[in-house]
């Protein structure tokens, strides 16, 4: 069974996780230095987020309006997956090897960021302590 159990809960969750990540001081700047944007499309449940770091502050969008947005990366894997690649456990480049994880775009540029995007590990593990999936709020 996925851990998500709806897109909404999905939103719900990530949503709010990913846009503070935007305005952190540390985080934030990471991903706006990377100069990139990305799409990722979950599966089970469907949801889609778009990161548009091209911007500063980052730019998160969820739902429909993510779908139709123009983007430099777009990763397609399991919502499940996600929120193990969140919490630290998933390895990108073992996951696109076993083809877990599906990428469009620059490879490279996505390897790239992952060393910047580790703090944000910790703080989504700290989020989901405060936020347990499946409790509204």
């Amino acid at each position: 069974m996925a851990i998500f159990g709806s897109a909404e809960q999905m939103y719900g969750h990530f949503g709010p996780y990913l846009q503070a990540l935007m305005v952190d001081p540390v985080i934030g700047p990471k991903f706006v230095a990377a100069n990139t944007s990305f799409r990722v499309n979950y599966t089970d449940p469907d949801a889609s987020f778009v990161l548009d770091a091209t911007k500063n502050p980052a730019v998160v969008t969820m739902g429909d309006a993510a779908l139709g947005q123009p983007t430099e990366l777009v990763l397609t894997m399991s919502s499940d997956d996600g929120h193990g690649f969140w919490l630290g456990k998933l390895n990108i480049p073992m996951a696109v090897a076993r083809r877990k994880v599906k990428i469009d775009g620059p490879v490279t540029k996505l390897l790239g960021m992952l060393p910047a995007i580790a703090p944000a590990f910790a703080e989504y593990r700290k989020y989901c302590e405060e936020h347990p999936i499946g409790v509204d709020a």
